[in-house]
């Protein structure tokens, strides 16, 4: 009777249906409590009472290349220059091949086809800035094809700067050109003009104002071996 007994508690355990709430963890969210799904087998770990989804490698991006900068672009080349004393008492620097003349109280080097200069002249015992606002209204007053003022300002070393543009009628070019003022040793402000085509600029005819600019200097003030 007594084994009898055991065995009907023993069938009764076994027939009594249990269920199990199961722990599972989502792509890319958090934990979710829910049933396990009839007919699926749960899947736990040795020691542990869930089920856990292996975690997703994370998603790697290929470095972007760094920016590179473009290289430098090569300083623009110009004429070669000749250090010149010029018989009216200053001295500068002249490209080969260009050509003196004196006109209208100026020194003038020229290229062979007259499109590109350099102008010297003496001016009046005045301020260089005031100097150049004059000719600024000159050449508005004189009505000369095409003017059209740049720049008018003071500059370095009591020094002004007019620079425009007008229509060349004796090359039918459009002609920019940097009119530089300074004082000169007897206190008289000196004109110094490098003008050409437009289209030379700033390559190559800017290269040559900055070239006047350091190089030129009156004969007898020239620094030692430059006049």
């Amino acid at each position: 009777m007594l084994v009898a007994a055991l065995a009907g508690v023993l069938l009764g355990a076994l027939a009594g249906g249990g269920r199990y709430l199961l722990t599972r963890h989502e792509d890319g969210g958090g934990p979710a409590t829910a049933a396990t799904p009839p007919g699926t087998p749960a899947t736990t770990a040795p020691g542990s009472g869930s089920a856990s989804a292996a975690p997703s490698p994370a998603a790697t991006e290929s470095p972007s290349p760094a920016p590179t900068s473009p290289a430098p672009a090569p300083p623009p080349t110009g004429p070669h220059l000749n250090r010149v004393q010029d018989p009216n008492g200053f001295t500068l620097l002249v490209p080969d091949g260009w050509q003196r003349e004196e006109k209208n109280n100026s020194t003038f080097y020229r290229t062979p086809d007259r499109h590109s200069l350099v102008q010297v002249y003496s001016m009046d015992a005045k301020p260089p800035y005031e100097m150049a606002a004059a000719t600024d209204a000159d050449l508005v007053g004189s009505n000369l094809p095409g003017y059209r003022r740049i720049r008018l300002e003071q500059t370095a070393g009591d020094t002004a700067e007019l620079e425009y543009a007008y229509d060349n009628a004796e090359t039918g070019t459009r002609r920019r050109a940097v009119d530089h003022i300074l004082v000169g040793p007897d206190g008289v402000a000196y004109s110094i003009i490098v003008a050409g085509p437009e289209d030379d600029w700033p390559a190559l005819l800017q290269g040559l104002r900055e070239a006047e600019l350091t190089g030129f200097c009156f004969t007898a003030r020239c620094p030692a071996g430059t006049g």
